[in-house]
């Protein structure tokens, strides 16, 4: 019967072994649905000689920091979120790290392949996934919710062992260990304001005075959330805030009017929402690009797509992996380039690529 390791103790004593071990396979089981902070539930590892599972509702898991910063190599699998909420509870990131995932897309896979398909693929192991929607935060966990999370770890390094292979083989091993790194940046995980203007693409249909009012509404409710530790829809709809940045009330009485706000939601955050858009200046501090590119944009965009899809081809591997389609066109409206001119997808990129790149630039420079 599979236990939970549940005391301190135990945990101490766990982490020396952490910090001895040639490699750590890594894992965590959460909840999100109620609260902007997802709540770690369990924490999966395995190692050479054993698996083990430790309740973090029982025990203090930042002694695991420390031990997952030893020398051994840490394997995840599609590890950002599994590393975001680590580095909530602990202020720490495991390091150095192997994702299963990344260097799956590297050998030819989809570049979101999931854990159960690859080591169906590659191992010949039908995992039971039947337990992945089960709520972890309930006490006791069943014993089939056990054999899963133990399953998500128990077969990290078969599967690292098979893709580092090939990764040497191919030449592509320093491209692993570039894209792992970069999941081991904190700063990959906090919040920045600029990041707005890509995750609600609304705010393009608004005025300049109304994409300013959006921009600060939407940065004034993630504070709220963070502090109430609720969703963000929770505290105010996106809708209703797009609303309102087009529609702005100019009285208490006009904000009670619009739907989508009710009165206990007008009570807790009703003074906020008004100072916010009262002060809210006439341009945002992080313009929206405009919701079409134009000619110019769309030629540049069609040609740096066209030289991503054939460096991909003739690496046989997805064009997602080098840059979504997504990334292009916030890199064509004057986003930044960021990996695409440095590291190894600049090398794959060659000439044309950063010839491209420039002129995405200059063309952004020229209309600021």
């Amino acid at each position: 019967m599979t236990e939970l390791l549940i005391d301190q103790e135990a945990l101490e004593a766990l982490c020396h072994a952490l910090t001895k071990a040639s490699w750590v396979g890594l894992d965590t089981e959460f909840v999100r649905e109620r609260t902007y902070y997802a709540e770690l539930c369990l924490v999966q590892l395995a190692l050479p000689d054993a698996l083990v599972l430790v309740d973090p509702l029982k025990v203090d898991i930042r002694p695991l920091a420390q031990a997952l910063r030893g020398p051994g190599l840490k394997i995840v699998h599609a590890g950002r979120q599994d590393l975001e909420l680590l580095l909530q509870e602990t202020e720490d990131l495991p390091q150095p790290l192997f994702d299963t995932q990344i260097a799956a897309a590297l050998v030819g896979h989809p570049d979101q392949i999931g854990y159960a398909k690859l080591v169906a693929q590659r191992l010949s192991v039908e995992l039971n996934k039947d337990a992945t929607r089960t709520n972890w935060a309930l006490r006791p966990l069943s014993e089939r919710q056990l054999a899963y999370a133990e399953d998500d770890v128990r077969y990290l390094d078969p599967l690292r062992d098979k893709l580092e292979s090939e990764l040497v083989r191919l030449g592509r091993m320093d491209w692993l260990i570039e894209d792992c790194a970069a999941l081991t940046d904190p700063g990959l995980y906090r919040f920045h304001p600029g990041q707005l203007v890509h995750r609600y693409r609304q705010g393009a249909n608004l005025s300049p005075a109304g994409q300013a009012i959006f921009q600060d509404l939407l940065v004034w409710r993630e504070a709220a959330a963070q502090e109430a530790n609720l969703p963000r829809n929770w505290v105010l709809p996106d809708a209703l805030l797009a609303e309102l940045a087009a529609h702005p009330p100019k009285s208490p009485t006009e904000l009670a009017a619009h739907r989508g706000l009710n009165p206990q939601s007008l009570e807790r955050w009703g003074d906020a929402v008004m100072a916010t858009i009262e002060s809210a200046g006439d341009r945002p501090r992080h313009p929206w690009a405009l919701p079409r590119l134009d000619p110019e944009q769309e030629r540049l965009y069609a040609a740096l797509a066209a030289h991503v899809d054939a460096c991909a081809k003739a690496l046989a591997i997805e064009a997602g992996v080098l840059c979504s389609r997504r990334v292009l066109k916030e890199i064509v409206q004057g986003g930044a380039p960021g990996n695409l001119v440095h590291g190894w997808r600049a090398e794959v990129l060659g000439p044309q690529g950063a010839r491209l790149l420039a002129e995405m630039g200059n063309l952004h420079a020229q209309s600021a």
